[in-house]
């Protein structure tokens, strides 16, 4: 049976049995600080398992897309060396939030396996809490499994736990007997163990959590509804059912494995290519997933992981011969396993081909920088032929050069590696990464859901309105401000990067409240904030008026953002994706996925298309659509986001068409003018352009043209002669500065000659400390010191503002002297840091600091 129909027979089985297909949160996952990524099917469940929301349906069915390669629940580095460890795996799950419980659970999946998958009972065994007599009796009595084919295991194995934080609870596991052929030799359970410890034979294909308890910092807490949650690994399941051991063997890994061997010309089936073979038709798998649910390559967090796993598979690609530029040719076979599954990520591909590229490119580089940086600490770190745990964690982090790698390149030299101070380093490397991720506790919404679920969602009114009559539901303290719920309003909420709107709370005719912000904390739950609604009550009707000149500048930037990103779309390449936007009623800013800086001529043919579409006066228009019909209509989405069943889509004539809940005009011509103010570097690999447009692009063309004009009577002259005379007074005054600068460098080698007179000899060197002129450039300076002596020593500081610069130089004839070491080693007398190379260093420390204890310590050191 393909992978294919069993997610489908999964999704049906429990649909007919009262549960709701959910689609696939994204890995990142949302609203949760405590994650790093999509770890479970019930992360995007979590406020339903706690009792903060409560869900329109009480059963559902997802198969859920997972990468487990950091945090709690981390795969990483099994993956290549075992049959079924992956980075990325899909996780067939079905829940209750308060329904049903373990008796059925238990025979839902049982049914599942035996009746429409139709695995033989024989082949399945069970695992329970070794506190869970329910469910032991359940299998038992229930079920009829045989007391000897269930097993008690400890919370180890079946207590399951999301991550540090968040809901928990026992669980009961079921085992597929792969057979005595893959038994683990000469296995024989030991104390606390049994049958199933032979991990070898037996494999998890599914577990039933049952939903119990929340761990908190406080201490573990009872859930006010017990709930199920249960994971099938979708792979586990389908090297079962295919005969396979492996999971890379089954036919979800086959066009992976293939486009592997056409790239590589070499062969799966032989056995010394197998490993590399496998890791990379997993890790590619997860890098294509997070990069089309946007995440970025880069040095920290999830980014952080995502390099990690990205340069473990283009170094597994260089062993097999793997020409360089290879690994993002993967990309699309990837998707003829999870395209149809998951079709938002396949619109995304070519986002992952175009960052795969050019993290290869820039590895391959590192990579070669790795081994020439690991032969440098061979030669000056080994000590009694130990490579010291720090070193080669330099290589691991600032390289990406992985550590089994400089175990097998030392193992080859006859050498080893302090593998205890490399854990101790990487432990360290992890303390700092969880913090770059694990920002702080999530805002308790817990508040508003339970104002949704007493008064429904609010209905938006806004698409068409700017004033209505509503009902006050909810007015909620919250110290500085007041939380106000109303039954209807045309008020807009944050999202989709628009601006909350503005505007006033009326009571027959006259002013009683402002609104400063509108939110939406909770899904389709406007909350209005106010400082002033101390007059309002809960119950009555009140007249909203939405701040409409607001409104109207925030939609033309809204709408300007689309026609910018179709721009940058033709001018750059489709591999622009959205990651981030932010509009208002003063300007707009859009970031977007784009490896290097958009050049000047770029920018203006952006701009200039844009300007092109709101005179063109397009039509905008919105309808309601499936997702999947949106997708076909080429609807652009955002990367990484989860939507509806039902979209909205905007379209703008046939220049753009985009999924946005946004508020927008009505025709481009309504824009009037965009003008882009800049483009910078946001991240690696992102860019951003921020930009006006309508009154205020009007406003800065007026302020630059009054500007101009100022310019053209102090130069007196007219037009295009302004830039020409500009430009002569540059060039004037750059030939004056380099006359300027040779009379200070005649000025200061004059002085230096005085400086440098009577150095101090020390072991065959010439030392000279000099206290140069404030703002002296002390390189300079040195220069003139070594073109003289070339056995010198030269230490060299001058006052810089609040600080005090300091050089420390040496020639080359100076033997075993090294200036960075030297130099960071007597920098903290002056509470100062610094650093470079051996033959020159440079650092500031504190300008009132004592500089003859300096002096003193670099002669000790001479």
């Amino acid at each position: 049976m393909k992978a294919s129909e069993i997610r489908k027979k999964f999704a049906k089985y429990f649909e007919q049995h009262g549960h709701q297909k959910i689609a696939s949160s994204p890995l990142v996952p949302q609203n949760d600080d405590t994650l790093l990524f999509t770890n479970a099917g019930m992360n995007q469940f979590k406020d339903y398992f706690t009792g903060k929301a409560n869900a329109e349906n009480p059963k559902a069915v997802t198969i859920q897309k997972v990468v487990r390669a950091g945090g709690k629940h981390n795969d990483l580095e099994n993956v290549g060396f075992t049959a079924r460890h992956h980075t990325f795996f899909e996780m067939l799950g079905n829940f209750s939030f308060g329904d049903y419980f373990k008796e059925e659970a238990i025979k839902f999946a049982w049914k599942f396996l035996t009746e429409e998958l139709k695995i033989p009972t024989e082949k399945l065994y069970v695992t329970v809490h070794h506190s869970d007599e329910e469910a032991l009796k359940i299998w038992n009595e229930k079920i009829g499994i045989p007391i000897d084919r269930i097993f008690k295991k400890g919370d180890k194995d079946n207590f399951w736990e999301m991550g540090e934080y968040g809901p928990c609870g026992p669980c009961s596991e079921i085992f597929f007997d792969h057979g005595e052929a893959h038994a683990m030799p000469n296995f024989k359970p030991g104390k606390d163990q049994d049958i199933l410890d032979d991990e070898d034979r037996y494999v998890e294909i599914w577990n039933l959590v049952f939903m119990q308890y929340e761990k908190t910092p406080e201490g573990r807490l009872d859930l006010p509804k017990p709930s199920i949650d249960t994971g099938a690994g979708l792979e586990r399941i389908a090297a079962a059912l295919q005969g396979k051991y492996w999971n890379y063997d089954s036919d979800i890994f086959k066009p992976i494995l293939d486009s592997i061997g056409s790239i590589t010309k070499k062969s799966y089936d032989e056995d010394k290519y197998k490993g590399p073979f496998r890791v990379i038709a997993d890790h590619i798998r997860s890098c294509t997933m997070l990069i089309t649910d946007g995440v970025i390559p880069s040095n920290e967090g999830r980014g952080y992981v995502l390099r990690r796993i990205i340069r473990r598979a283009v170094r597994n690609l260089k062993e097999l011969g793997a020409p360089a530029g290879s690994f993002y040719k993967l990309v699309p076979a990837v998707f003829e396993s999870l395209g149809e599954e998951y079709p938002q990520n396949a619109t995304n591909a070519t986002l992952a081909e175009e960052y795969l590229k050019l993290e290869e490119e820039k590895f391959l580089e590192t990579l070669d920088q790795g081994l020439k940086f690991l032969n440098e600490a061979i030669k000056k770190e080994l000590k009694d032929k130990i490579l010291p745990g720090e070193a080669a964690f330099k290589l691991y982090d600032t390289y990406g050069f992985p550590f089994d790698l400089t175990e097998v390149i030392l193992k080859e030299k006859g050498l080893d590696v302090d593998t205890v101070g490399f854990e101790e380093a990487l432990n360290r490397q992890k303390e700092l990464s969880k913090k770059s991720w694990k920002s702080g506790q999530n805002a308790d919404l817990s508040i508003f859901h339970a104002e949704k679920e007493k008064h429904g969602t609010t209905k938006f009114l806004g698409y068409s309105s700017l004033s209505a009559n509503s009902k006050l539901l909810a007015k909620i303290d919250l110290e500085e401000t007041t939380a106000l719920v109303f039954d209807q309003t045309p008020f807009y909420g944050e999202s989709g990067g628009q601006a909350g709107d503005k505007g006033e709370i009326l009571l027959n005719g006259k002013k009683v409240s402002t609104v400063f912000d509108t939110q939406k904390p909770v899904e389709d739950l406007f909350v209005h904030f106010s400082k002033d609604a101390s007059l309002l009550d809960v119950g009555k009707t009140y007249e909203l008026n939405v701040n409409s000149k607001d409104r109207a500048l925030t939609a033309r930037n809204h709408s300007a953002t689309h026609l910018l990103q179709a721009a940058l779309i033709e001018v750059l390449g489709d591999h622009i994706k959205q990651a981030g936007s932010h509009v208002d009623e003063s300007r707009l800013r859009f970031d977007f996925t784009h490896m290097k800086a958009v050049s000047n001529e770029e920018l203006k043919r952006i701009e200039s298309i844009v300007n092109r579409e709101i005179q063109n006066s397009l039509e905008v228009l919105t309808s309601e659509m499936s997702m999947d019909e949106a997708i076909k209509a080429g609807a652009l989405a955002l990367f990484g986001e989860k939507y509806g069943d039902k979209v909205r889509v905007l379209q703008m004539g046939s220049f753009s068409t985009e999924l946005c809940g946004g508020t927008h005009v009505k025709n481009t011509s309504e824009i009037g003018l965009f003008k882009i103010i800049s483009e910078s570097s946001l991240a690696s690999g992102v860019r951003r352009i921020e930009a006006v447009s309508s009154d205020t692009a009007t406003t800065r063309l007026v302020q630059r043209s009054n500007t101009l004009e100022e310019i053209e009577k102090l130069f007196k002259v007219k037009g295009d002669v302004v830039l020409d005379r500009v430009q002569s007074l540059l060039s004037e005054v750059k030939e004056k500065s380099k006359e300027i600068q040779k009379l200070t460098d005649k000025v200061q080698s004059s002085q230096s000659e005085n400086l440098f007179e009577n150095p101090t000899e020390i072991k065959g060197n010439l030392y000279k400390f000099v206290q140069a002129p404030e703002g002296a450039d002390l390189r300079k300076l040195s220069d003139g010191f070594i073109a003289k002596h070339s056995n010198g020593i030269l230490l060299a500081t001058t006052i810089k503002g609040p600080k005090i610069a300091i050089l420390l130089r040496a020639g080359k004839d100076v033997k075993e002297f090294n200036c960075n070491t030297n130099l960071k080693e007597v920098l903290p007398l002056i509470n100062g840091r610094g650093g470079g190379k051996p033959d020159m260093a440079q650092g500031s420390g504190d300008a009132g600091a004592d500089l003859k204890n300096i002096d003193k310590k670099i002669q000790e050191l001479i």
